[in-house]
């Protein structure tokens, strides 16, 4: 009964922040809270959160470029983020970029040059991107981050979207599911994209909640090798490591073939190592459907997109920022059959978020 007690409170802690987990939990106990996280999760979320109404005229006419990476989930955002701008009855544009620190400077020095209303980004922090940001602010350019560590300020007008509160969460929820679900002590190897200081937050949650959940877990990161390829970098890697157990990314897009590559080192359907990590993307939901991959981060880029467009429609309205944390959930084998995925195979989240916007927004 012990046991279970303090089991218990060990879960309503680890539902709230990164330091509400046990740094020694007994492997006991750290299974129980995980499986409990994971539970908690697990559920469809119903609501794109606490976001006040505007309750002023937004006003029509901006014009609004949208910058992000070339992947499958940056043209799914962009998709979004310009959906949700025409709403309002602004002009908006797209900028799709590589996804190097270079390519992202002259990208973002193009959308200035355009000198646009506002431009929306993703992950592109003030210590490399700072000057062009107080560029674009002296040029009257409000600029929304999500992704984002830093605070607003510095030419960046909002930066609470998918902020270190949400990718310490996503951490904890894949560092959860690990713990749950693997057959003995976690034996893990990690792969990411360091550009990303956002991605170095997720890589580092992980690994520390992992460790307190499992002390005795094993990780070992290894950083995104383009030149071999990641699908055989992750096979190399898994091959070289017996007894890897968990195979998780910072990024749900560079996975694309990992399972197919793992099949070719001795992983077979439906024995895969969990592989999954952060940011679900289409074809890791359909990895999830197939059952070649186990669990991943729902983070709704439709959702995302719009908060974005929310976030400068209250700048433009001088009404004062949202700060709602975006629904989530963990998507796994057993629930990706009813979580809300649109047409698309786009992880959506909130079946009716768009209505919900409108509502905020004061748009029929």
């Amino acid at each position: 009964m012990r046991k279970s007690i303090a089991a218990v409170a060990l879960v309503a802690a680890a539902s709230m922040s990164l330091v509400g987990l046990a740094p020694t939990a007994s492997a006991a106990d750290g299974v129980a809270v995980a499986k409990a996280i994971v539970a908690k999760y697990s559920k469809n979320p119903t609501t794109i959160g606490d976001v006040p109404v505007i309750g002023k005229p937004i006003p029509k006419g901006k014009y609004v470029i949208a910058l992000a990476n070339n992947g499958e989930s940056g043209v799914t955002l962009n998709s979004f983020t310009l959906q949700a701008g025409k709403l309002l009855g602004w002009k908006m544009e797209s900028i799709s970029m590589d996804p190097t620190l270079d390519a992202q400077r002259q990208a973002l020095t193009l959308a200035i040059s355009k000198n646009p209303d506002g431009i929306t980004v993703g992950g592109m922090e003030p210590s490399s991107f700072g000057d062009l940001y107080k560029k674009a602010a002296a040029n009257g350019i409000a600029i929304v981050c999500q992704g984002c560590l830093s605070a607003a300020g510095g030419g960046l007008i909002d930066t609470h979207i998918s902020g270190p509160k949400m990718v310490d969460l996503w951490g904890q929820m894949i560092a959860a599911f690990t713990v749950a679900n693997v057959k003995g002590t976690p034996n893990v190897q990690a792969f990411g994209l360091s550009v990303y200081p956002i991605l170095q937050r997720f890589d580092a949650a992980y690994k520390k909640n992992l460790q307190r959940l499992s002390p005795a877990a094993t990780y070992n990161y290894n950083e995104f090798d383009f030149k071999t390829g990641v699908p055989q970098q992750v096979a190399n890697s898994y091959k070289a490591n017996a007894g890897t157990n968990q195979v998780v990314s910072d990024l749900g897009d560079l996975f694309i073939g990992v399972p197919q590559a793992l099949f070719t080192v001795g992983a077979t359907p439906g024995q895969v190592p969990l592989v999954g990590g952060f940011v679900a993307g289409k074809d890791a939901i359909q990895s999830l459907k197939n059952k070649t991959e186990n669990a991943w981060t729902g983070n709704s880029l439709p959702i995302i997109g719009y908060s974005m467009i929310d976030s400068l429609a209250r700048y433009w309205t001088n009404t004062k920022q949202s700060k709602a944390d975006l629904p989530t959930q963990i998507l796994t084998q057993k629930n990706v059959g009813t979580a809300v995925i649109d047409s698309e195979g786009n992880y959506v989240g909130v079946k009716n978020f768009e209505s919900q916007f409108k509502t905020i927004w004061g748009v029929k």
